[in-house]
């Protein structure tokens, strides 16, 4: 059984038969890993930078002897429990109680992170994207590219099943052009989840959707909605 909850923004809490994996926690107004925590199960929270829509010191609150924190060195931690605590930098692999995880690069702040649950592979992007501001000026958009470009070399050939990406309504006609060119090198996900909108919900173009037609997509709208991966071929 696997379960994927959206909390907020690029929040997500994947619940599983053994414990619930919880990404990027900033706000969780339908209260999901709340209830989570006090049904007693495993929680690990995954941060992958400091900035305040991705991160608050409030994750310590959930802090029990089973809760682990995996975290980008930039993520405030010296209040967090050494022996329960994975620091980690872009490249850094490590492999907790069963689950290889790999810190991955991004195009603002901090890293993101791939793991491996059984035979599911997640991928939780954090701000990894192609961030083109049409109004930024020519310089810092090519700027801009070429940082996409040596960050997304490093997931060429990625294998993911559940692709957690942001599509931000805020870039206008450049939404889109960080998930296309992600998925041009990583191999195809089962699902890709929209996140990181900053705006109404995504509704694919009509290119993406003639260059991925068989790709399924979730885009969230309410907090604590919730989708069984099953549905889609994803199991531990």
């Amino acid at each position: 059984m696997m379960k994927l909850y959206y909390l907020d923004h690029s929040g997500f809490m994947l619940e599983t038969a053994e414990r619930n994996y919880v990404f990027d926690y900033y706000r969780d107004p339908a209260g999901v890993v709340k209830q989570a925590a006090q049904a007693g199960k495993e929680l690990w929270f995954f941060v992958t930078h400091a900035h305040g829509d991705h991160y608050v010191p409030e994750i310590l609150n959930f802090n029990a002897p089973s809760t682990r924190y995996i975290v980008h060195t930039d993520v405030p931690h010296s209040q967090m429990p050494a022996d329960r605590t994975t620091v980690m930098a872009v490249g850094d692999e490590a492999k907790l109680a069963d689950v290889p995880v790999k810190m991955y690069g991004s195009t603002d702040a901090g890293g993101s992170f791939w793991l491996k649950i059984g035979d599911a592979r997640i991928f939780h992007a954090g701000d990894l994207n192609w961030w083109h501001w049409l109004g930024d000026t020519e310089e810092n958009n090519r700027e801009a590219k070429g940082f996409m470009e040596t960050e997304f070399a490093r997931a060429a050939g990625m294998d993911v099943d559940v692709l957690m990406f942001p599509i931000d309504n805020r870039l206008e006609a450049a939404q889109e052009w960080g998930i296309i060119e992600f998925l041009k090198v990583v191999k195809m996900p089962k699902l890709l989840v929209a996140m990181h909108l900053n705006g109404p919900a995504w509704t694919p173009s009509a290119k993406f959707q003639s260059l991925y037609e068989t790709l399924p997509n979730w885009v969230p709208t309410q907090n604590g909605d919730s989708i069984d991966l099953g549905t889609y071929g994803v199991a531990e």
